[in-house]
């Protein structure tokens, strides 16, 4: 099987999204943007394609499964195949609190948001890269996913932590296959102009999807990563 040279971008926000898209588009890709609100979207397709980069926005919610099927199937019949590179970048921190005062359903959709909707795109893509035996699936991640924090972080804590899980595991499953596994994990606020400037750690993900660095997991503490 032959793959699109194409990357998915789930979760394309003005951040570490954009970023991430401009920096797999340098490189070639055609590009498909994911996220909830098409007005997040166009502004991003419309730099990308002044850049002479080929994009399209698709619209869909990661706390329901069916949007996101459609979005992967109209994907599928834009770039007339599979991508070759997946990432998965989307997260909500939403509710803030206390975990024992948190609203169980809305704990459970944050739950869904931050690693089902992983789960559910690599359960849709990877079958088409582990056929062609290339290609990566890469997820962003950050310290709360290691370091389970309270004092309102207990929600964003137990989903990364969750998301974390389904990379590594997934890294486990198909290990030897040819298809990379990689968890860019940013231990601080993005911002431009910053040590953490999106821009920067976008450049990490190249690197995990070419398989230039050691192990699957990268840790970016500003400015640089690292192992």
């Amino acid at each position: 099987m032959t793959l699109s040279n194409t990357a998915v971008i789930f979760g394309a926000g003005p951040g570490i999204g954009a970023a991430a898209a401009r920096e797999f588009a340098t490189l070639g890709y055609k590009i498909a943007l994911i996220a909830r609100t098409r007005s997040t979207l166009a502004w991003l397709v419309a730099q990308l394609e002044a850049d002479g980069a080929t994009a399209k926005a698709f619209v869909a919610d990661a706390a329901d499964g069916d949007s996101i099927d459609t979005a992967v199937n109209d994907i599928r019949v834009w770039a007339k195949g599979d991508p070759s590179v997946v990432l998965f970048n989307a997260f909500t921190s939403q509710p803030a609190g206390l975990t024992h005062k948190v609203d169980p359903a809305a704990f459970s959709r944050s739950l869904i948001v931050n690693a089902g909707a992983a789960q559910h795109l690599v359960h849709r893509f990877a079958p088409a890269l582990l056929a062609a035996g290339e290609g990566s699936l890469l997820f962003t991640s950050n310290a709360f996913g290691e370091f389970p924090t309270g004092s309102g972080f207990g929600t964003l804590s137990a989903g990364k932590a969750a998301m974390r899980s389904v990379a590594l595991t997934l890294a486990q499953d198909i290990a030897g296959s040819g298809v990379r596994v990689g968890i860019l994990t940013v231990n601080g606020p993005t911002a431009r102009g910053t040590d953490f400037d999106p821009d920067v750690i976008a450049a990490e993900f190249v690197k995990l999807h070419q398989g230039t660095v050691d192990g699957i997991e990268l840790h970016f503490n500003g400015a640089s990563a690292s192992a």
